[in-house]
């Protein structure tokens, strides 16, 4: 049975052509700060990236364990999807999963799939992820979805495990 259900809709779409070199995280992050996305979908993350760095499972059946990080360089094709939310909490996993959440800051939770030397890797967008231009204009676009209805509100949760000893990391889905 589902645990929880809201109704959104979608308000706008952004289309973004984000600069050569830039850090998609970080370019993610610069439209959803400028619309004032609150919550909203990633629609559509398609481009090259010369380096990519990515939040994923390197553990083999360790179900509990953090992921980790892994680190790309050179020619790769990306896409991806997500949602973007609120912070609530601030978590910073910079030493285990690479992954930091500031309060008061629109929360980013991208997955992104990246072909690199042949070989196909998909995790969470980290900081890092660059992208790759060979003109002056990049061909590297974004679409999001603003949307109002429903929150996603990031928190960190009170229970503490060894393998999450900040808490755990939740999204609350609230009717707005």
């Amino acid at each position: 049975m589902v645990a929880r259900t809201a109704h959104a809709r979608i308000t706008d779409i952004i289309v973004a052509q984000l600069d050569p070199d830039g850090d998609l995280y970080n370019e993610i992050m610069a439209v959803a700060k400028e619309h004032d996305i609150k919550t909203g979908l990633v629609l559509n993350i398609v481009g090259g990236l010369r380096s990519a760095r990515l939040s994923m499972p390197l553990t083999k059946g360790a179900v509990e364990a953090q992921p980790g990080v892994i680190e790309l360089q050179g020619l790769m094709e990306c896409s991806g999807v997500g949602t973007l939310g609120w912070n609530c909490d601030t978590y910073d996993s910079e030493g285990a999963s690479g992954i930091v959440y500031r309060e008061g800051e629109p929360n980013i939770h991208v997955h992104l799939t990246v072909c690199h030397e042949g070989q196909a890797y998909m995790g969470h967008l980290l900081e890092g992820c660059k992208v790759r231009s060979l003109h002056e204009q990049s061909h590297f676009t974004i679409m999001i979805a603003k949307t109002d209805g429903a929150q996603l509100n990031f928190r960190v949760s009170k229970e503490r495990t060894d393998a999450y000893p900040r808490g755990i990391p939740i999204h609350d889905l609230v009717s707005a």
